[in-house]
């Protein structure tokens, strides 16, 4: 791996530390001054909640938008609730009494609400906070977040001068991620290799469901849920024919699990593929990936003479990789 390594990948991390984070002012903060930091910041975010839970659903926007425009069917999708089903409306009525009944159903809906239940929002937002702190003590924030209170950081707040020295740190990692991704994006794009193979490739956050050996090729499906054509399975085989392993580091073992949903059930597992490089070679190609697994980021590299992108894989029934 030449850019997208696992320190590329830690920069990325970096590059949005500050997002949602509030200054307080420096100093040492007792129990009762956290408490009373906690305090403040649900009622804030309970008004807010309250307003958005007793606000009426609105979706004259889209009446705006539908009367604005000289009408084209093809930039309308409508879907059929019970059954999931998408069409192209025939004409601008249609899309009208479509978005009318929409506005009605959740009307009604609203209206038929129970009141707001205060305790029980509080409960969640002392939940969530446990949750974040107990998240802080076991991986503990880098860098100058590092240096914070974490009852501040479960609360997303953060001294000033901490926070300085965080956008900093962020300003810096934002550079050099960057640098990084313009000379990725000039050394692997300019290659001929068939776009098939780019597209197919394209698998950022799909979870790894097996990789094997199978005769002479290497063989590793992928769950690309959300991704796949209509009518078609959830999941893609990518067939490194002719393949060898050049690189693999230690501790990618995969482990399959169900997942259900409503109508069916698909396989996910304990290895997220997150990005690779694609490298034409003489003898075929060479792709670099990086997985993410419980044990932390891995490498794993395969050559290959050539790369078959298979759609509509069937599912695979095998919990472990070989």
């Amino acid at each position: 791996m030449r850019y997208y390594t696992k320190e590329w990948y830690a920069l990325m991390q970096k590059t949005d530390i500050t997002t949602g984070l509030a200054k307080v002012p420096d100093g040492k903060y007792t129990k009762k001054d956290i408490d009373k930091l906690f305090e403040k910041k649900f009622k804030k975010e309970l008004r807010a909640e309250k307003k958005a839970y007793d606000t009426p659903p609105d979706l004259s926007y889209l009446m705006d938008v539908l009367e604005g425009e000289e009408f084209d069917p093809s930039d309308w999708v409508l879907a059929d609730e019970a059954t999931g089903k998408t069409r192209m409306p025939k004409d601008r009525e249609e899309v009208r009494a479509f978005i009318q009944a929409e506005q009605d159903a959740e009307l009604e809906e609203f209206n038929a609400r129970v009141p707001f239940d205060e305790e029980d929002y509080r409960q969640m937002f002392c939940d969530i906070y446990e949750e974040r702190l107990a998240d802080l003590k076991r991986w503990p924030e880098s860098g100058a977040l590092g240096k914070a209170d974490k009852r501040l950081l479960a609360l997303e707040m953060v001294p000033e001068s901490i926070f300085r020295e965080a956008r900093e740190e962020e300003r810096a990692a934002r550079k050099e991620y960057n640098r990084i991704n313009r000379n990725a994006d000039r050394a692997l794009v300019k290659q001929n290799i068939p776009e098939y193979i780019w597209e197919g490739m394209h698998l950022h956050d799909c979870d790894v469901i097996s990789l094997k050996k199978n005769g002479k090729n290497i063989e590793m499906v992928f769950n690309i849920e959300g991704m796949e054509a209509e009518g078609e399975t959830p999941f893609r085989k990518i067939v490194f024919k002719g393949g060898k392993i050049l690189e693999r580091d230690k501790g990618i073992r995969i482990s399959v699990h169900e997942h259900h949903h409503d109508h069916d059930c698909c396989q996910h597992s304990n290895c997220v593929f997150l990005c690779c490089e694609l490298y034409g070679k003489k003898s075929g190609y060479e792709v670099h990936m990086l997985l993410a697994m419980p044990s932390g980021l891995k490498y794993l590299t395969v050559g290959a003479a050539d790369i078959e992108v298979i759609n509509n894989a069937e599912c695979c029934t095998e919990s472990t990789e070989k």
